[in-house]
């Protein structure tokens, strides 16, 4: 049975507490924009799942104040080896970067599952209460001028059938919750993509080197092959594979990398295995009045450098600043403003999702095989001799030539 239905009006509602619902709240916090975040886990996540932390969201977390915390479990890379399994093909300096304006001209690697934890630590210091993890929307309705947000507790056991709802006023609603979202097909918003051909598998090894070696990109005739160092003294390999591994083993693993690179991991002390396909998709719409759609909700793009939960971010960051000129305006709650504006993140954001997108593709086509690998391995090999294409390559891969503000 369900208790009485709660009514009440609420701040701006954020509902996702992953990494980017998290970023979200905090980026509205620092202006000063009330939030409630509503998540239908009971708990966050254990698992790495995103790592890389770009630059220009580095210099976000710094103006949130919390870059320090990252930086003490993070693992800091000021460089990247291109390599093709029997030489070296040249090097890219990330701390070339700071030319671009960046404060924090390195990558910063993160298990996302830290991540979470130091976001959501971060945002019940500043506001306690103002997490509602174990509920879930179930509905929402336009009025206009503000939206009627529905949800309800999920019991944490099948035996409990009592069930709190809630209903809440709010002027702005933020979809943070992932590529499945049930808010964006709730908006009727359509979701265009399709998955891509390529798949690979991926493992965790211990790496007792000290200090660990910087991140490896190998272009070989096989295939693409990614060596970067994780926390716990661990090192993560992905490999390009023909056709999807359903069951993949650490010895298959080890060996294949091996066959690759000449790098033989210990299959006996493998932490992680998987594999993954990967896919691409974009939502018509970010914005449909005081509805937005951030993060993989929004759109969802190639794994394959690292790049997908900072786009998350750069669009959170945005779309904050943007909600807080409206309320600098009195437009974001007042009752006579019937419809929002379109805002810059729902006009102009469109242009950096696909930049990101065409330059993950780029990544994922520069690890297939290829009959004319010598060719492909050159023109790496060249790019990163000469100073000026170096330093662009690195700009790119780094996310500084985005626009952050």
């Amino acid at each position: 049975m369900k208790v009485p239905v709660s009514h009440e009006s609420a701040p701006v509602i954020v509902v996702g507490a992953g990494p980017v619902g998290l970023f979200q709240a905090l980026s509205l916090h620092l202006r000063a924009i009330d939030c409630v975040v509503i998540e239908k886990r009971h708990k966050s996540i254990n698992d790495t799942r995103s790592l890389g932390i770009h630059p220009p969201c580095l210099d976000m977390l710094d103006e949130l104040g919390l870059l320090n915390q990252f930086l003490k479990k993070g693992i800091r890379v000021d460089r990247g080896i291109a390599h093709n399994g029997r030489k070296k093909l040249g090097e890219i300096n990330f701390s070339s970067t700071q030319k671009y304006g960046n404060k924090h001209p390195y990558i910063l690697i993160h298990p996302q599952n830290e991540t979470e934890k130091l976001l959501k630590n971060a945002f019940s210091e500043l506001s306690s209460h103002s997490i509602r993890y174990g509920f879930e929307v179930t509905g929402f309705r336009d009025n206009g001028d503000h939206l009627v947000v529905y949800s309800h507790e999920i019991s944490k056991s099948p035996d409990i059938q009592v069930s709190k709802s809630r209903e809440d006023r709010s002027p702005i609603l933020i979809a943070c919750d992932g590529k499945n979202s049930t808010l964006r097909s709730m908006a009727g918003i359509a979701y265009a993509g399709s998955p891509y051909p390529d798949t690979y598998a991926m493992g965790d090894f211990p790496d007792l080197e000290y200090p660990q070696p910087p991140p490896y990109v190998y272009i070989t005739s096989e295939g693409l092959v990614e060596s970067f160092p994780i926390a716990e003294q661990k090192r993560r390999w992905v490999i390009k594979t023909e056709h999807y591994q359903s069951n993949p083993q650490p010895h298959w693993l080890s060996e294949s990398i091996y066959a690759r690179v000449g790098v033989k991991p210990d299959s006996a002390s493998c932490t992680m295995i998987s594999s993954f396909g990967i896919q691409h998709h974009r939502a018509a719409l970010r914005q449909k009045n005081r509805f937005f759609l951030v993060g993989d909700a929004a759109h969802v793009i190639s794994p394959i450098g690292g790049q997908g939960m900072n786009l998350g971010w750069l669009g959170a960051w945005l779309l904050a600043i943007d909600l807080n000129k409206l309320q600098i305006e009195e437009t974001l709650d007042n009752p006579s403003k019937n419809l929002l504006p379109s805002t810059s993140y729902s006009t102009n954001f469109d242009a950096v999702i696909t930049e990101v997108t065409r330059r993950a593709h780029w990544n994922m086509k520069m690890g297939r095989k290829s009959k004319l690998q010598w060719l492909k391995q050159f023109f790496i090999q060249l790019l990163l001799h000469v100073p000026s294409t170096a330093k662009r390559l690195a700009k790119r891969f780094t996310m500084s030539d985005l626009p952050t503000k």
